[in-house]
This record gives C-alpha cells, sequence and structure tokens, in this order.
C-alpha cells in the first residue's frame, strides 16, 4: 500500500484512537489488508498521537497579527485563525500532539488556511479594495456604559456549562462585565453562563482575589458561525467580588496612567456619539412614545417629515393619536411582552371636504378582508404600509425619560412604552397588492378600519435638539378683528398671538374653511394707526384650525403687496417690546433627548449607512449596526474583508440611482426610497454567486416573482428598502458640545473628529422588508 494510503486510513481512525475497541475497528478499517499494512498504520498513529513539546511560531510564516499564547504549558505564537484550529485540532487528537504541531506548523496547511480563509471570504464575490467596504461602529453601546472599560489583553481559560474549557483572551473589563475573545470552533449560547480563570493576570499582579474563578452571563456573541475564526463574548459578571476592580487598579497605579486610559475612552466615545447623532438627526422612521395605551411624543428628525404631516387630516390636525385604538394596543402592549413588531397598511379617503383615514393591522383582519383593504386602497395615492415596533420601557428607562419630561410640560407624566414606526411600502409599490384576486365582500366590510373624527389627545413633536425651528418669535398680543372667508361671510374674532408674518385668532363662530384656504383679516383697531395701508383687508393663508374650528393659526401671503404690511407688523414688535410677552417655545432639555435617544439607540430597527466624501473620492466608510448583526448584515459581514462589511450587493453598478442623484444638495431635497432584491445562490454552504436588482430593473412582475421563487429555492433572499438622501450639516447641538468637551483633551482629536463628521455628505437607510414582500405577493406559504 502507498504512503497516502496509509496516511488517510490513519486519519480515518484518529478519532477512535482512545476507545476501548480500538483495534476491533482497525482490523474493520483493513480488512484485506496485509499485516505489514496494519502494523504501518498502527505506527502512524501512535507518531500522531504522541505527546508533543515543540512550540509553534507562525510569526513571519503569515501575513496576520500573531499574539502570544500559553497552552499546555508552552508558549505559542498563533494568528486569529491558527488559534481557532489549534483548539479544534487539540479536540479531535485529544491534546496536544505531533499530529496538531504537524497540521499547523508545516507548509502545505499553512497555506491551505490561507485558502480556507479566503474561500470563507469568498474573494470573487467582493473587492477588498471596494468604495463599499464599511466599517462597522456599534450604536448604542459607548452611550448606555455608566462606566469605563479597561482595555486589556490577557489569557483566560473559560469553562462552558458542557463542561469544555477552552483558552480565550479578554478584550477589555470593567467592573461589571468583560468582553471576551473565543475559537470560534465551538458554540456559544446567549445566556449561558460561563467560569472564567485569569491566568495570566494571576501570575502577573500576585492579587489573591484574581486566582478564583469569575461566572459571567453571555449577553451578545460577535462574529459570525463557520465564518469567524475567533468570536466575541459580551459578558456580564455574576460573581460577587471586588477583583477586577483590584486588577484595574493595580494596572492603573499612576495619576497619569489613569488620565491616558480616561482621556482614550472619552476620545473614543465622542467618535461613536458623533456617529449615533447623524444617526438620530437623519433617521427615516419615526419614534413614538407612549404612556400606557395613549401616545404622548414624536420624536422628529430631517427626514421624518413627511410620515409626520401624512397624519394630519384637513384641518392640519395631527391624528396619529387614533392610529393606537384601544384595542390595537392590547394587541401590542402585552404585560410581560418587551417588545413586538405588526405591519400597518393605511390610506386616506377624501368625504365631502373630509379626509378621512382607514388601517388595518394584520392580526385585526382575516385574509379576505385584508385582500379586499389592498384593493381598495392601493388604488390611492395615499396607501402606504408600516412597520410598528412596540418595546416596553425598563424601570431605568421610565424614570429618567418621565421626569424628564414632566418638567418639560410642567405635569406629572409617565412613559412607558415606546414604538418606532417604519413606512415600508407606497403608492410606487401598490401594484403588488392588486396582484392577488379581490374578494366579494361588500366595501362596507372596511367601515371598523377607519379612524374617529374626534380626536381625544394630541401627540407633542418634539424634535431630535433642542434647536428652535421657528422663524420668528411670536408675541401675546390681543386685538379685535374681523376674518372674511368669502363675499357673504364674516366671522368676529380676537388674536392671541402675533408675529410679522403670522397670527393666531379665536373666532366666535367655526371657520367653514380647510387648511390651505384663503382668509382676509380686517384689523378693527390697528388699521387706525397706519391708514395708508389696506389693513382692512390683509390676505393670510390658514395652516392650522382647532377640532371645533374657532382657534386658528394663519400665515401672511407674501407678495410686493403685502411688503409694507408686514414692516408694520414689524414696528409694532420693535417699538413695544417693554410690553410684549414672548411666547416661549417648549424645547426638550438635554438630559430628557439623552434618555430618548438612549432607548433608541439600543432597539435599531434600520441600518443607517453614512457616505462622506474627501477630495474627489466618494465612499460608505462606515455603517451603524447594533449586536447581534440582522440576518443580511451577516451575509454583508460573511463576503467582507479584513473586518469590514461589503455593501457592493447594494450600491456597485448603481451608484449615480442610489447616492450620486438622490445626495444632491438642492432646495427641498428629501429621502428617495427603492426597492433591492438580493438573491443568493448556494451549494451547500458555499456561496456561488450573488445577484441584485433595483425593482424597476425587473421586466414585470411575473418575472421579480421568478427571481424570488429561485433565490428561496436556491438558496436566500434579501428585499431592503434603501432610502439615500443629502446631508447639509452632519453636526447636531449635542455633537458640538461634545467637540467642545474634546478641545480640553486634544485639540487635534477633536479637530479630525469634526473633519470626519464634516465630510459626511450623504445618509443611506437599510430596512429589511423581505417578509412583507412575501406577504403582498403571497409567496410566504
Amino acid at each position: 500500500m502507498q504512503q497516502p494510503e496509509i496516511l488517510s486510513i490513519a486519519e480515518r481512525l484518529i478519532s477512535a484512537y482512545h476507545a476501548e475497541d480500538f483495534d476491533l475497528v482497525l482490523n474493520q478499517v483493513t480488512e484485506g489488508e496485509s499485516p505489514s499494512t496494519k502494523l504501518l498504520v498502527k505506527m502512524e498513529l501512535n507518531r500522531l498521537m504522541a505527546p508533543c513539546h515543540k512550540r509553534i511560531d507562525l510569526r513571519g510564516r503569515v501575513t496576520t497579527d500573531c499574539h502570544e499564547y500559553q497552552l499546555n504549558g508552552l508558549a505559542h505564537w498563533l494568528d486569529d485563525r491558527a488559534f481557532d484550529v489549534y483548539h479544534k485540532l487539540t479536540k479531535k487528537f485529544g491534546g496536544y500532539t505531533e499530529g496538531v504541531w504537524e497540521s499547523l506548523v508545516n507548509r502545505r496547511t499553512i497555506s491551505s488556511l490561507g485558502n480556507e480563509q479566503r474561500h470563507a471570504h469568498q474573494d470573487d464575490l467582493s473587492d477588498p479594495k471596494s468604495p463599499y467596504a464599511a466599517d462597522a461602529i456599534n450604536l448604542g453601546y459607548d452611550l448606555k456604559r455608566k462606566e469605563n472599560r479597561l482595555k486589556l489583553e490577557s489569557q483566560v481559560s473559560i469553562e462552558l456549562e458542557n463542561g469544555d474549557t477552552i483558552t480565550g483572551m479578554s478584550v477589555d473589563l470593567s467592573s461589571s462585565g468583560g468582553k471576551f475573545k473565543v475559537p470560534g470552533t465551538f458554540d456559544y449560547d446567549l445566556g449561558q453562563i460561563i467560569s472564567v480563570h485569569f491566568d495570566e493576570l494571576a501570575q502577573s499582579t500576585q492579587i489573591k482575589e484574581i486566582t478564583e474563578p469569575i461566572e459571567y452571563r453571555v449577553l451578545g456573541v460577535d462574529g459570525i458561525h463557520g465564518v469567524s475564526p475567533v468570536k466575541y463574548l459580551r459578558t456580564l459578571r455574576l460573581t460577587r467580588t471586588n477583583a477586577v476592580e483590584l486588577v484595574v487598579e493595580k494596572l492603573l497605579n499612576t495619576e497619569s496612567k489613569k488620565l491616558r486610559h480616561d482621556n482614550q475612552d472619552r476620545i473614543t466615545r465622542a467618535r461613536t456619539r458623533g456617529f449615533e447623532h447623524t444617526y438620530l438627526k437623519h433617521a427615516c422612521n419615526l419614534p413614538l412614545f407612549f404612556s400606557g395605551n395613549e401616545l404622548k411624543v414624536a420624536l422628529l428628525t430631517e427626514n421624518n417629515q413627511d410620515i409626520w404631516h401624512y397624519w394630519h387630516d384637513e384641518r392640519n390636525q395631527q391624528s396619529l393619536g387614533a392610529l393606537f385604538s384601544e384595542q390595537r394596543m392590547e394587541l401590542l402592549v402585552k404585560a410581560g411582552i418587551k417588545g413586538c413588531s405588526n405591519v400597518l397598511y393605511t390610506f386616506t379617503h377624501d368625504h365631502q371636504g373630509m379626509k378621512l383615514f382607514y388601517s388595518m393591522m394584520m392580526p385585526e383582519a382575516d385574509r379576505q378582508e385584508r385582500q379586499l383593504f389592498w384593493h381598495i386602497g392601493a388604488r390611492r395615492k395615499s396607501w402606504k404600509a408600516f412597520r410598528l415596533s412596540v418595546f416596553e420601557l425598563s424601570d431605568e428607562d421610565v424614570d429618567s425619560i418621565s421626569s424628564n419630561y414632566s418638567d418639560l410640560v410642567a405635569s406629572s407624566e409617565k412613559l412607558t412604552h415606546f414604538g418606532i414606526l417604519q413606512e415600508i411600502s407606497d403608492a410606487s409599490s401598490a401594484c403588488d397588492y392588486l396582484f392577488t384576486e379581490k374578494p366579494r365582500l361588500p366595501t362596507s366590510e372596511l367601515h371598523r378600519f377607519r379612524h374617529p373624527r374626534r380626536i381625544t389627545s394630541q401627540p407633542r413633536g418634539l424634535y431630535f435638539d433642542a434647536q428652535s425651528r421657528r422663524k420668528e418669535p411670536r408675541y401675546q398680543f390681543s386685538s379685535p378683528l374681523f376674518v372674511q372667508c368669502d363675499e357673504s361671510t364674516i366671522i368676529r374674532g380676537k388674536t392671541i398671538d402675533l408675529s410679522k408674518r403670522g397670527a393666531s385668532v379665536e373666532l366666535s363662530e367655526p371657520l367653514p374653511l380647510h387648511s390651505g384656504a384663503t382668509v382676509h383679516v380686517d384689523y378693527l383697531e390697528l388699521k387706525r394707526y397706519n391708514d395708508r395701508l389696506p389693513l382692512n383687508r390683509v390676505p393670510y393663508e390658514v395652516v392650522r384650525l382647532s377640532q371645533d374650528r374657532k382657534t386658528v393659526h394663519l400665515s401672511i401671503l407674501e407678495s410686493g403687496k403685502t411688503i409694507k404690511t408686514i414692516a408694520f407688523f414689524n414696528g409694532i414688535i420693535d417699538n413695544n417690546q417693554d410690553k410684549l410677552i414672548v411666547k416661549q417655545e417648549l424645547l426638550p432639555s438635554p438630559a430628557l433627548l439623552e434618555s430618548l435617544h438612549n432607548v433608541l439607540l439600543a432597539k435599531m430597527v434600520s441600518t443607517p449607512i453614512y457616505i462622506d466624501k474627501r477630495g474627489t473620492s466618494v465612499k460608505s466608510r462606515n455603517i451603524g449596526v447594533n449586536f447581534p448583526l440582522a440576518g443580511y448584515l451577516q451575509f454583508f459581514e460573511r463576503i467582507g474583508h479584513n473586518q469590514k462589511i461589503a455593501l457592493e450587493p447594494i450600491f456597485k453598478g448603481r451608484s449615480n440611482t442610489l447616492i450620486a442623484e438622490p445626495m444632491k444638495k438642492k432646495p427641498g431635497a428629501k429621502p428617495v426610497y427603492h426597492e433591492l432584491y438580493i438573491g443568493v445562490l448556494k451549494l451547500g454552504e458555499r456561496i456561488q454567486s450573488i445577484h441584485s436588482k433595483l425593482r424597476e430593473d425587473f421586466e414585470s412582475t411575473q418575472s421579480r416573482i421568478k427571481f424570488i421563487k429561485d433565490a428561496l429555492s436556491m438558496g436566500e433572499l434579501y428585499v431592503l428598502r434603501v432610502s439615500s438622501g443629502p446631508v447639509y450639516d452632519a453636526l447636531t447641538t449635542l455633537m458640538k458640545k461634545d467637540i467642545n468637551e474634546l478641545l480640553s483633551l486634544s485639540l487635534s482629536h477633536a479637530r479630525n473628529l469634526e473633519n470626519e463628521m464634516t465630510s459626511i455628505c450623504g445618509y443611506c437607510e437599510l430596512i429589511d422588508i423581505t417578509e412583507e414582500v412575501l406577504i403582498r405577493l403571497e409567496l410566504n406559504h
């Protein structure tokens, strides 16, 4: 028998070497072979399984960074992949043997390790030098952290619940938790308890308390199974001990070391917060905060104004509160359930001058009622589909948010839940909902989905920062007037407040007009002060009406004829500054904004991508994430290189459509939305090819359905809603405050951070709508 065949048989028998019936297995495997063959196989096995006392040093033999590990009493220098393979092989060989050493050191295997790495990352699927390779920024992690971490690489031994003992490295430690690098060979479950022995620290610090094992609970596992050679465990300490604090204190034994560590920590946090503020300023979804079943607050950004205004009726009254009926909130907010998500379908109907809202949540209707709702609603321009995610606030968040919000509104309020309303479909994809057969049901079946006209409470709209949005100050001012609607309708009233270009008036009768209509105001007293101006017929546009239509907000119609009238009002205000009282705008405090931002960053339901321009180079350098990664992000990470997330399936070949055109800075620019279909064809676990198309690239709905079916049957399907828009100013009020604080630590770091933030020229956001697309095309079954 040839040498390769002997080696092959020996390889197959390694797992059975320590079994009691090994000789029986050997005889079965070598049945029909000569006695010399059996002897040679047994000799080869004895050689491979012999204990090894040689060190492994891969420095200079691999291109990746190597770290020193104390394993089985020997110091080895291994990179991440060799570190993972070492654990895999010692498990296979039953310890550190000659076979393990040969597998890791001989040239052929080192080469194969490189090939394995290239194979895992699928080099032919993405370009390592692509401008669409983004660094992942863990948003919300630093914001929630109440204590400093010590970045400390030291070797540890970790005992898993199943009895396996593995060698790992600490990445950072704090008094309440830690982050550990561990081999990717093993399975790690969220919630499992691990026992950590700080072997290296016990020797180097001579602190008695650190010699005992410390129990931690696994809160998160970063890294993809089968792809990452190492994983990172984010943990919470369970054992009551001050051992870690003592170690930190000993290592930071001088004031200069403590100051350097704290300053580096603050610099890192400031950069992360910069990306967090940019995300919160430009997010396209609408965050909502509830007190029990009642909607109280909506957080407004530069890009979610359309969702906010969609729910205004013909009086310009916000009717979003009617979307959350008591029955609907019972489905969304249940005791003991931390969070849930549902799809809402909506449209509006104009009837006798009234704007009526219809909405249906998936669990509220059967299949036929849903089909009827689709067929009636999807034929209208107002058709939309939203995803509503609702989460329960923790006791700590309830206390911090409620106390700050109560200070703002000067009354006791308790906010208990928060939700995120995301638009996932609009009229551009409405034809998908008409693809199904229309049921034979009367349209009157939809009456129960119509919102009541009576507005019981209106949510307060707060902006993402405490900057005033008013173009000019308003002053308390009462003066009699007449409002003329047409030639025959004149209503008496008085002003409540006044500004140069606007007024709020209280009328004796309801105004029989809608927002956007034009009225003329006769100022009975003010016209006496200047008879050369037409103050008896000042044209105004109706901006908003109260529910009883008696309180009306007006905006003057600017033209050449009204310039002098505006100047007259400006003169009255300037000449009576000592008498007039400014109406204060209700602005949230920084403490309230911080507490609202905290909970939003912990429950991200979309993925922000930051497009920046440095010189002539436009790249997607950074992407905001929460761990564990969503499914589509795990896929992008898998085909990435150098720990970057590959965004080529999104942008490659369509940068003009998704980046260049939508991000042009022009007046009134709004986010542009596209549906992107990504099909991943696989052979086993290996990715064969990736195909991506925008919705408009398909010739027909049938060809799109075929693409979906092929992707589902031959691999994976991801449907993403991609929004793109320009960033005019990435710096927020809170971000400027962080930069100013950083100036006292390091001028260069503050300048670099400001330059990095101001280089952001565009913002993209990804929403996974795969499930909803399958439902609307009825492919989910």
